[in-house]
């Protein structure tokens, strides 16, 4: 089966390469989690009390394989070959390479020529942009050090090197499927608070018809919310004086 992502928001990693999108299955399928759809501050204040707090899926981390070969078609062969080294040491090591900006594809032996070469900042100089995925099992510091570690294994070729260039970014898979559960969080919150008031009172939901949202809270958690606002007060006609966004 494959594997689809979407990138949220830019990692800082210039602009990466990308590869023919496909048609893949409906939904978000894998979204970094900093890339979040309101731009939340890590471990923000002011986020609302009811959502879901999960272990992130997995991490990434930007690479660059570069080449500074005066001869072009050279120097594009040199990065081809360590590409090609990590490919083959991927599967052992449980890691995947993938590329993109919005929405993240596998990169494999069958597409890997489709990857752009971009200028790397010298004359005669080119590189190719793409990140390391693994599997979040434990801490960001263990699969931090298992991704390092995959990329000082990978050898270089004539002037070609791979080298890291940003910090590990967690993932989600397919957030909104945590929707459902999102929604019976916020029903019983809604109904506990209401219920100090007595039958009389009711609460008035809005926006849980928007997309769900994230944002990181941990080196290795993200918390899933709506942007929801609530009403309370009497079921007569326009009793519900109070809102909290």
């Amino acid at each position: 089966m494959k594997l689809w992502y979407l990138l949220a928001a830019a990692v800082a990693i210039g602009a990466p390469s990308v590869l023919a999108q496909q048609a893949g299955p409906a939904g978000l399928g894998e979204v970094i989690v900093t890339g979040n759809r309101f731009n939340t501050r890590y471990a923000q204040q002011d986020r609302p009390v009811v959502g879901l707090r999960r272990q992130a899926d997995a991490a990434v981390m930007p690479v660059s394989i570069s080449s500074d070969t005066r001869d072009e078609t050279t120097r594009k062969k040199e990065i081809h070959t360590v590409l090609l080294a990590a490919l083959d040491r991927a599967p052992d090591a449980d890691i995947e390479l993938v590329s993109g900006t919005v929405q993240l594809s596998p990169v494999t032996k069958a597409n890997y020529q489709e990857l752009q070469f971009q200028y790397a900042g010298r004359v005669d100089t080119s590189k190719t942009d793409i990140m390391l995925r693994v599997k979040l099992a434990g801490s960001a510091a263990v699969a931090e050090k298992k991704l390092i570690d995959f990329i000082k294994a990978i050898s270089g070729s004539g002037r070609a090197t791979i080298d890291k260039t940003g910090g590990l970014t967690l993932t989600i898979v397919n957030p909104d499927q945590y929707r459902d559960e999102i929604y019976r969080r916020i029903a019983a919150g809604a109904n506990r608070a209401v219920g100090f008031y007595g039958a009389d009172y009711a609460v008035n939901v809005s926006g849980l018809d928007r997309a769900v949202a994230w944002s990181q809270v941990s080196n290795t958690r993200y918390f899933c919310i709506f942007r929801t606002a609530f009403q309370w007060g009497s079921r007569a006609p326009g009793g519900c004086r109070r809102t909290l966004t």
